[in-house]
């Protein structure tokens, strides 16, 4: 729903999001009235036994019990309308902005009545005999109540919201959020401080300001010309996790009564889809022959060891520290390191963990860098002599200069000798990929190394960020290179332009787990996202607080059949109400296959689909998304076999298969979407998978 909008003011809350912490404040506050009520009665006569101002103490008692009374009158209404409506219906909740005000209002005296009693207590106005309770009440009332006026001031620094929300100048002004209007450029200013203010302590280099301004630009795209507070897209994320559920059992009831119907992971297409912008045609060339299970999982080892120590500690201390033990090198910082290591911690902790995961000697180790800054990556280069390759291996995201260069997301032309015309890339992972380029070319690693073993091949390889800078490294040296191969592990999905995709088909493989978020992450599917939120919401039947209550309970005890034979909240859209508020008819809703409006009551929200108007639609494409971006290469995707009731979504046993991608076009709203991205998680799934492989063989 719209944000609340109070004392001329927009907050980052909206009209139903006072349920739960009004019901809270409720509780406190009558429980804090009735302790003061039962104690001045039953201790009266206390306030008899002080030397003075024992009248000044009963009138500070009553006149506290009369504002906790009052105010607690006006919180329980406050909650009552707060609850009435449904997420994007306002209109019940029409008096709550006036109520809030009015609360804001009681606070004034509760203020200065508690100022008043401080100021007696300080100077001794009241003064009562030891071991009385009323002058314990008195300053357990004034520091509660001081304590609340801090949370209440905090809070209204962090609601204040000063994104500015003007109207369109026209009804049809197509560019009233271009970045060259005055309002895109509002946007992008007031985004561009928020990182700046983030990372001010942390990052200060001479790419951070073009850093910050593209990463503003992104951010400014994504929410300009929507209105929905935090708790909105939470209630939503939950429907659509509910919706996603849904469809995955029917998927499963199919199933069964059809055993030869494929694995898949169902993408709740059906919510809110925007038409679709075209996709990759299948590729007729066989799979090249070295694209195998068994050889991704060995080089997703030199992926994980580029990480260095910390994921390799993570989640097993005790028996990782026994692990890196007798590669560590104490106090090398005094004393000479190896020529090949640079910027490693005093212990060279990353590089005994690179060592312990890949199991390389010193012999075999050419160069290791571990410097780290806005569109500069750590990476090694190694000899592996059990596949007769030399390896670079890139870090993926592991700081917080990593991730500006993974918000970065814009896209560039990738300008490199054998690429068609057309190929476009993000932005951050080409300037990360021209970062290696150059140092490998200064330090001549893998030259060298090439020399030293006649006859090996080159594999570059990542995760994460470090995939997406491999596939980008891998097109530019492939001309010196024809027969290298780049493993891509749980790659961006906002990576490559078609043309850019295509061409890679021939040396990338890419591998992908589960629910993995970021192999499903572009700007074009954080767009489709969006408008599947304010479809769900348009939708939904139930108050927000319901519907959050629902998600915390599925959080902690998953999601039962009752539950979903039992939910409806979710149900075809309707046709008076626009998707967006401001979209000005930018979006219809229509039956699938028809174009036409959907029958109300007749259809499910499966028969329904969002479309952009036929009136200049390219001038209604969001910003950054007019190239459509996918994955590289040949896609291997792998699938946890048990339900997610059985298992917990990182260990077990996994199937697999060669995707395709429209797979990995819209983001899935999971518990796992996160873990899947882990990287002990990816190399433990191509494990389990690389056995199967074996065996089938």
């Amino acid at each position: 729903m719209p944000a609340l909008v109070v004392f001329q003011q927009r907050w980052r809350i909206g009209s139903d999001d006072f349920v739960i912490p009004g019901i809270i404040e409720v509780l406190v506050r009558a429980g804090w009235l009735g302790l003061v009520l039962a104690l001045f009665i039953h201790h009266e006569s206390d306030t008899s036994r002080c030397s003075h101002g024992s009248d000044l103490l009963r009138l500070f008692l009553v006149g506290a019990m009369v504002l906790l009374g009052v105010t607690l009158i006006v919180t329980i209404i406050l909650v009552i309308f707060s609850s009435r409506g449904t997420i994007m219906n306002t209109e019940p909740r029409k008096r709550v902005a006036d109520l809030l005000v009015i609360r804001v209002l009681l606070g004034v005296p509760e203020i200065a009545w508690n100022a008043m009693g401080l100021v007696w207590l300080l100077n001794n106005q009241v003064s009562c005999e030891e071991g009385t309770v009323l002058p314990i009440l008195m300053k357990a009332l004034m520091i509660y109540t001081w304590v609340a006026i801090g949370l209440i001031i905090i809070g209204i620094m962090l609601l204040f919201d000063s994104m500015k929300r003007p109207s369109r100048q026209g009804a049809n002004d197509n560019n009233y959020l271009m970045e060259s209007s005055p309002l895109g450029a509002h946007y992008i200013n007031l985004w561009e401080k928020r990182c700046r203010v983030l990372c001010c302590f942390t990052i200060r280099d001479e790419n951070s300001s073009e850093a910050f301004k593209n990463v503003a630009d992104v951010f400014a795209s994504l929410f300009e010309d929507i209105d929905l507070v935090a708790s909105d897209v939470a209630a939503a994320l939950v429907l659509l996790r509910l919706k996603r559920k849904q469809e995955e059992r029917r998927e499963e009831s199919r199933r069964k009564t059809n055993l030869h119907l494929p694995l898949s992971r169902s993408s709740t297409a059906s919510i809110g889809a925007l038409e679709s912008e075209g996709d990759l045609p299948q590729q007729q060339c066989p799979r090249p022959e070295w694209m195998k299970v068994g050889t991704a999982y060995h080089f997703m080892k030199f992926a994980m060891a580029s990480y260095g120590w910390p994921w390799f500690m993570y989640g097993r201390f005790c028996r990782a520290t026994c692990y890196l033990w007798k590669n560590l090198q104490c106090c090398s910082c005094v004393r000479h390191s190896p020529p090949y290591v640079l910027q490693d911690n005093c212990c060279m902790c990353h590089t005994a963990a690179l060592k312990t995961i890949t199991g390389l000697t010193e012999e075999n180790i050419t160069y290791i860098t571990f410097h780290n800054k806005i569109y500069e990556v750590p990476f090694f280069v190694a000899i592996d002599d059990d596949t007769g390759n030399v390896v670079v291996a890139i870090r993926g995201t592991l700081s917080l200069q990593d991730a500006i260069t993974d918000l970065t997301a814009q896209c560039t032309h990738v300008e490199c000798e054998g690429l068609p015309d057309g190929c476009f890339a993000h932005k951050g992972m080409v300037h990360a990929a021209k970062f290696v380029l150059q140092r490998l070319e200064e330090t001549r690693a893998v030259a060298d190394a090439l020399l030293a073993r006649n006859g090996y091949g080159l594999v570059i390889t990542g995760h994460s960020l470090g995939a997406g800078t491999a596939v980008v490294l891998a097109a530019m040296m492939r001309p010196q290179y024809p027969g290298l191969k780049c493993f891509a592990f749980s790659p961006p999905g906002g990576l490559c332009s078609k043309e850019f995709a295509l061409a890679t088909k021939s040396f990338v493989m890419s591998v992908i787990v589960g629910d993995d978020l970021v192999p499903r992450l572009s700007l074009n599917s954080l767009h489709d996202l969006r408008h599947k939120i304010m479809c769900v919401l348009d939708t939904c039947k139930q108050p927000k607080y319901r519907v959050l209550a629902q998600g915390c309970w599925y959080m902690l005890f998953g999601i039962s059949l009752s539950s979903l034979n039992t939910s409806c909240t979710v149900e075809s859209p309707s046709q008076d109400r626009p998707l967006l508020d401001n979209s000005s008819g930018s979006y219809t809703y229509v039956r699938k296959g028809s174009g036409h409006p959907p029958l109300m009551g007749k259809e499910s929200l499966d028969d329904v689909q969002v479309v952009f108007s036929n009136e200049d639609r390219r001038s209604q494409v969001p910003r950054h998304t007019e190239v459509p971006m996918f994955l590289p290469g040949r896609v291997l995707y792998c699938i946890p076999s048990v339900s997610e009731e059985e298992g917990d979504g990182s260990a077990g046993h996994w199937d697999y298969q060669w995707g395709e991608v429209k797979q990995f076009s819209q983001i899935l709203i999971s518990p796992f979407m996160l873990r899947h991205h882990f990287p002990q998680v990816v190399l433990a799934a191509l494990e389990d998978v690389a056995k199967q492989a074996s065996e089938s063989t």
